[in-house]
């Protein structure tokens, strides 16, 4: 069999069947020395398949620790082995080795994983008498029938494809929406009620055709969410920290490809939380607060965005540790004598910046928090920090749905014509001079009793002041619980936008998030909404 043609399904499905097992590991360390049937039964159900793939595959590494770890999970299940931590730690040990043994197998050059010390480390457990033979592929298949065969409901019909085909497929309708526009506006121009008609129908068609794709690329957050717990176990066993990880909301859906880019941010913060929120166990106790921490990780949705959350019930952000480090670094103005909330925030997201006293394995080398606010910044989102000192920390990412496609309010200034998503507009109104007041030195719009810092669009893209300031079209843009209202000359309309994303120029204001092409063939720029408020 050509097994290089399977490899990239193995590498896959072993990956579910990793996640498994990591899941239910954690499962048992929590159940104690009693360990549980469950956790157990998932273990070997896993571990068992996976040696039936890599046998019929010829990836022996990977099918003699399955087999020795499956031989081992059958021990635990009868009882002739005990959880303990030593056990555990081999088990977890064990997991990594069978993770790498995969990757090693499948890559472009495939080697085998050196597991003599890990197979030794595994049977020094327990004493096998009698070593059980391999199952054969098709035994594996008739044992997994035998489990399954009782249900009768016709099962959903699944398929897998390569994620480059739906990328280049989402990059082909976001073009034709580009055309549609285009040929919308065209005919609109003629004014032949036949061609209208003709386009109208033609509209639809590709409206259904994109969201039947961008549907097809929606897939659960639990995939990216169940690697977290095994990550958080080891960094707290490494800080000895006692913590309780909670994920909430793994059915919330996005679209794979932002899902592929917010791994490493959620990476980021459950870590920093662990390093520098949550305290230790004789510190909560002494604190008045439970020895054991509680981290949550969860996801919801918001409108049109995901609201991606990690809070911790630690010390909080100290501000009293960050002051003196921000003032030593020359981020903020020596006299400053306290911190507000913003710009605890603003220092905090600066490269570079920690309050680490000594450079470890997990921190002390500045390179957290501007992380995940560069991430976020540029997949189009938004980041919050809400602390308390001594109560804890809540980091909120709200994140669009998709980076290919979104609607947006197109607005004019000048000649030029700006793209702001939807997803932060609340309502759009006709400026009035008596609107406008002036508060601290600061421009304000006064609507409906409520007062909103009031952003001149065209200051923010180099433009001259207009003649008549006090007429135009307002914006309120609201980011989080904060509100804004943003000033422009007009608006054209609404549009679906094909978001392209571009490197700004150097030195240039971080204003736009991208760009995108209209349906007259015009460029048009995205407001970045983080960068006005």
């Amino acid at each position: 069999m050509e097994t290089a043609l399977y490899a990239d399904l193995f590498l896959s499905e072993s990956r579910e069947h990793l996640s498994e097992i990591n899941n239910a590991l954690l499962k048992l360390e929590r159940g104690g020395s009693g360990g549980g049937e469950a956790p157990v039964a998932e273990l070997f159900r896993a571990v068992h398949s996976m040696k039936g793939m890599s046998a019929a595959m010829g990836y022996h590494a990977v099918t003699e620790l399955s087999h020795e770890l499956e031989s081992l999970f059958d021990k635990l299940r009868d009882g002739s082995v005990a959880v303990t931590p030593v056990v555990m730690e081999t088990l977890f040990a064990a997991t990594d080795a069978l993770e790498q043994a995969v990757a090693l197998a499948t890559q472009a050059e495939p080697r085998e994983l050196e597991i003599a010390e890990m197979m030794m480390r595994l049977r020094s457990i327990y004493s096998e008498d009698h070593p059980q033979t391999f199952t054969s592929e098709f035994q594996v298949m008739a044992e997994n029938r035998s489990e399954t065969a009782a249900p009768t409901v016709k099962a959903a019909r699944h398929i897998r494809i390569d994620s480059r085909r739906l990328d280049t497929l989402m990059n082909v309708v976001g073009e034709l929406v580009i055309v549609r526009d285009r040929l919308s506006q065209m005919a609109e121009q003629i004014g032949d009620a036949a061609l209208v008609e003709s386009t109208v129908l033609a509209s639809q068609l590709v409206s259904t055709l994109q969201n039947e794709i961008m549907t097809s690329r929606m897939v659960p957050v639990w995939q990216v969410f169940d690697r977290f717990p095994r990550v958080v176990r080891d960094t707290a066993h490494s800080l000895r920290k006692e913590v309780e990880f909670v994920i909430e909301g793994k059915d919330i859906e996005l679209d794979r490809s932002m899902l592929d880019e917010m791994g490493e941010p959620v990476l980021h913060l459950l870590r920093n939380a662990l390093d520098h929120g949550v305290e230790l166990p004789h510190e909560r106790a002494a604190a008045g607060k439970s020895p054991v921490a509680l981290l949550t990780l969860s996801a919801e949705r918001d409108r049109a965005t995901v609201l991606i959350r990690v809070m911790d019930d630690g010390r909080g952000i100290e501000a009293e540790r960050v002051l003196p480090r921000a003032i030593q670094l020359g981020l903020i103005d020596p006299d400053t004598r306290e911190l507000t909330e913003e710009d605890l925030i603003r220092v905090i997201s600066k490269p570079g910046f920690s309050t680490a006293s000594r450079v470890s394995d997990i921190s002390g080398r500045g390179v957290g928090f501007d992380v995940v606010a560069s991430k976020v910044r540029a997949l189009g989102g938004s980041l919050e920090v809400r602390t308390e000192a001594g109560k804890g920390t809540s980091v909120s990412m709200r994140l669009p749905l998709t980076l290919a496609i979104s609607r947006a309010l197109l607005a004019r200034v000048e000649k030029e014509i700006y793209a702001i998503p939807l997803t932060h507009v609340v309502e759009t109104f006709a400026l009035s001079a008596p609107m406008l007041q002036t508060v601290k030195g600061r421009e304000v719009l006064t609507i409906r009793d409520d007062v909103f810092p009031a952003i001149r669009l065209r200051e923010h893209v180099g433009l001259p002041e207009a003649a008549a300031s006090g007429t135009g079209q307002v914006v309120l843009v609201e980011l989080a619980d904060r509100r804004a209202a943003l000033i422009v000359d007009e608006f054209v309309g609404q549009q679906e936008i094909v978001v392209k994303q571009f490197d700004s120029a150097k030195g240039s204001p971080a204003l736009f998030s991208g760009a995108t092409i209209l349906g007259d063939g015009a460029a048009a720029l995205i407001i970045d909404a983080s960068t006005l408020l």
